[in-house]
C-alpha cells in the first residue's frame, strides 16, 4: 500500500485556509487571490483604447476583481471602475479605472464618477464595506498609455473623489489619493506629479507613496 505524502497534503491544507482568508459572503467568488511577486498586466479586454495597467504584487493576501461586468451587476444609473485590488493586511483598497488618451470629464462617462460610484456601491453592501471602512486606505488610479491629456476644469469632480478616498485624522493631499498614470515602453519609473511606469517598471501593489 502506498504511503500518504504527509507533507503534500500540509501544503494542500495550507493553501485551502488562505484561500478562505477573504470572507465577503456572496462576493468572495469574484475576487481573485494574486500570487506575491507576480508581474500583472491590468487590461480591459472589452475596451479599444487598448490601456492596461502594470503591477507587481508585493504582500500575500492581495486580491483582485473586476467591478464593470463582475462584482457589480448591470443597474440602471450604476457607474464602474474597471479594476478594484484589496490588500487585506494593510488594509488598503485601490481603484483602478483605465482610459485612453483623453481623460473624459463628461457626465455618466469620467473615471472620477465612475470610481465614487464604485465606491457607493460597496458602501451599502453589508459584506462588502469594510473594503472601505475607516480604517482601509484608499487610492484610485486614473490609466493612459502613451500621452495622457488631463482636461481642464476638472478641480470639482477630482475633490469629490478624494473625499470618498480621504481618511479622517490623516492627513493627504490630492495628487497623495488621485493618481494619474501614465503607461509607456520605456523601462521607468517615477513618481512625482503623476506616475510614469512601464511592464518592465510596474506600479507596486500595495501602494506606497
Amino acid at each position: 500500500m502506498a504511503k500518504k505524502d504527509k507533507s503534500k497534503s500540509k501544503d494542500n491544507k495550507n493553501k485551502e485556509k488562505d484561500a478562505t482568508t477573504l470572507s465577503l459572503g456572496k462576493y468572495t467568488a469574484y475576487f481573485e487571490k494574486l500570487e506575491n511577486g507576480k508581474k500583472v498586466n491590468l487590461k480591459d479586454l472589452k475596451s479599444d483604447q487598448n490601456a492596461f495597467m502594470p503591477i507587481e504584487v508585493c504582500d500575500e493576501k492581495v486580491y483582485m476583481t473586476e467591478p464593470d461586468g463582475k462584482l457589480i451587476q448591470n443597474i440602471d444609473n450604476q457607474q464602474k471602475c474597471d479594476f478594484m485590488i484589496y490588500c487585506q493586511n494593510l488594509p488598503q483598497t485601490c481603484f483602478i479605472e483605465l482610459k485612453g488618451a483623453n481623460i473624459s470629464n463628461k457626465k455618466d462617462y469620467n473615471p472620477y464618477d465612475q470610481i465614487i460610484d464604485t465606491i457607493k456601491f460597496i458602501r451599502q453592501q453589508e459584506e462588502l464595506k469594510e473594503l472601505v471602512s475607516a480604517n482601509t486606505e484608499r487610492h484610485a488610479f486614473i490609466v493612459s498609455n502613451g500621452r495622457q491629456k488631463i482636461p481642464k476644469g476638472i478641480e470639482t469632480k477630482e475633490r469629490a473623489l478624494w473625499q470618498m478616498l480621504f481618511q479622517n485624522g490623516k492627513n493627504r493631499r490630492i495628487l497623495e489619493l488621485v493618481h494619474y498614470v501614465k503607461v509607456t515602453q520605456a523601462d521607468r519609473y517615477s513618481n512625482k506629479e503623476r506616475i510614469v511606469c512601464s511592464p518592465k517598471s510596474p506600479v507596486k501593489i500595495p501602494f506606497s507613496k
